[in-house]
């Protein structure tokens, strides 16, 4: 007699989110000014479009270029994001977030879910990305902050 034992699926880990070729990757918390610890960023998704294709962005949006680019609350949509060129990066529940940008000039910012179920920005900066590396996104009292971690 011959007995046959049933297939079980492969387990693999999960894998975390790719970045293409450059492995760009960050985290992005909120700052607290009361003297609480940081809290990740859970929601909402940070976004980077080149640097030549920013004021287009604008004129798709409708919008003139915010003068106050850390606290910049603009309606802007992931589809105008995507259509300028720029990327979305995902964050999740700890405030990671992949980045498949290339080398070069971007316009980053945070972009959220409104209550009405739109989307707008919530802060902006302009950064040089590298080919690879780790981003820190904050955002606070002073508004939105991108920078290279070392």
């Amino acid at each position: 007699m011959l007995l046959l034992a049933p297939l079980l699926p492969a387990c693999t880990p999960t894998a975390e989110p790719s970045t293409g070729d450059n492995g760009l990757t960050g985290t992005a918390v909120v700052l607290d000014d009361t003297g609480l610890s940081d809290s990740p960023i859970e929601e909402g998704w940070i976004i980077a479009v080149p640097e030549a294709a920013v004021d287009d962005l604008w004129s798709a949006a409708g919008v003139a270029p915010p003068e106050d680019m850390p606290h910049a609350n603009i309606p802007l949509s992931r589809d105008q994001v995507t259509r300028a060129g720029g990327v979305i990066a995902p964050l999740d529940r700890e405030g990671r977030f992949a980045l498949p940008a290339k080398e070069g000039g971007y316009l980053l910012c945070r972009l959220k879910q409104t209550e009405s179920g739109g989307e707008r920005t919530r802060g902006c900066g302009v950064l040089t990305l590298p080919a690879a590396g780790k981003l820190r996104i904050t955002d606070g009292e002073g508004g939105f902050h991108a920078v290279l971690k070392e």
